[in-house]
């Protein structure tokens, strides 16, 4: 539970705002002060997470409180309350985490905790990265996981494309509902690190108020966790601290043999087994999480890389298919069709370089 003071000079402002907070949940309210000068002289002993700060204050306003309070508690996120807007850049200009006008509505309430729970994770991420090494894949931080034992078949995931997911003896296993299936894509996405319950509505349920947010999320949750439990894997999903993880020890995936083949860096004898495994598409392509956005650019240029840096050192056959795939991945690049002709020649295909010389001229013609 995360602990929060509260600084604003009318009485009934401080009343709200603590209903708010207690109807949202997982925020402690551990002070309120109506004068900022009591609120700093208290804040480095109480040590909050968030300070939820009114901007006009008498004496010392709230702008200019920001900078005593973050000097007293360095690793607080502020989050500005206000009547009035016009002071929204100002208070941006302060790295702080939200800007709320009164009266706060419960929804955008939400948003702003949401924004700091997934602060709040990536820090934790890269910590961990920065002392594993920043892999494409980091491995989980998740201390006390107990994965299945070795003897039990796991689930096989697929995730190059669309999202399928097979039991050990080959069924495909069918979701609930559209949104239980994402809210599995969702953790599976962050293998076994936690992720904040205020990160997963945000991600899943933004337009939704807060009160139907959780409805809905522990609704999947209970539809994800009957999904598990039926193929024997009870305790699939797991709860600590306001966060949801899932054991990962229980699936193997596309994804994690094609990552395994990009580490080991020698594509020249993986460019047949590589460009199978991503004939699929991207990562979750045809699912459209927008969450999964960037780490499906993350990999589509590792895998870019991977194919170029092999061109050189396959077999002509094996060239033709990365050409191939490297064009349709990335169509507008010229020099690809150039190599692909020479490949063509070579292999006496005049049918082949006639149609890619075709494919160059259109391309050509749409870039004039």
């Amino acid at each position: 539970m995360w602990r929060a003071i509260l600084i604003d000079d009318e009485e009934i402002a401080l009343d709200v705002m603590g209903i708010l907070l207690d109807e949202v949940g997982d925020v402690e309210v551990v002070g309120r002060f109506q004068l900022v000068t009591e609120a700093i002289e208290q804040c480095g002993t109480l040590q909050p997470d968030l300070i939820f700060l009114d901007i006009e204050m008498p004496g010392m306003g709230g702008l200019e409180a920001a900078g005593a309070l973050a000097a007293c508690c360095p690793d607080a996120e502020i989050v500005f309350v206000t009547a009035h807007d016009q002071y929204a850049i100002d208070a941006f200009d302060t790295s702080a985490i939200g800007y709320l006008l009164k009266p706060v509505a419960k929804d955008r309430l939400v948003k702003t905790l949401s924004r700091y729970a997934e602060r709040q994770a990536k820090r934790q991420i890269r910590s961990v990265e920065s002392m594993r090494g920043n892999e494409l894949n980091a491995a989980s931080p998740a201390a006390g996981l107990e994965g299945y034992a070795e003897d039990k078949p796991r689930l096989l995931l697929k995730v190059l494309g669309s999202m399928e997911l097979y039991a050990p003896d080959g069924r495909l296993l069918t979701w609930r509902t559209k949104k239980t299936k994402e809210l599995f894509a969702l953790l599976w996405h962050h293998r076994s690190r936690p992720v904040y319950k205020y990160a997963i509505l945000e991600y899943l349920w933004p337009d939704d108020s807060a009160e139907r947010g959780q409805k809905l999320l522990h609704t999947s949750l209970y539809y994800l966790r009957s999904l598990f439990k039926a193929e024997g894997y009870d305790g699939f999903v797991k709860y600590g601290d306001e966060r949801y993880w899932i054991d990962s020890s229980a699936i193997r995936s596309d994804l994690e043999e094609l990552l395994g083949m990009l580490k080991e860096g020698d594509a020249a004898t993986k460019a047949e087994d590589m460009i199978r495994l991503y004939s699929g598409g991207d990562y979750l392509e045809m699912e459209h999480y927008e969450w999964a956005n960037a780490y499906r650019m993350e990999l589509r240029s590792a895998m870019m890389s991977s194919m170029n840096a092999a061109l050189g050192r396959v077999p002509n056959e094996f060239r033709l298919q990365l050409l191939w795939k490297l064009i349709e991945l990335e169509p507008s690049r010229l020099p690809y069709y150039d190599l692909l002709v020479d490949c063509l020649y070579q292999a006496g295909d005049e049918d082949g370089v006639r149609r890619v010389r075709a494919m160059m001229e259109q391309m050509e013609l749409k870039g004039e």
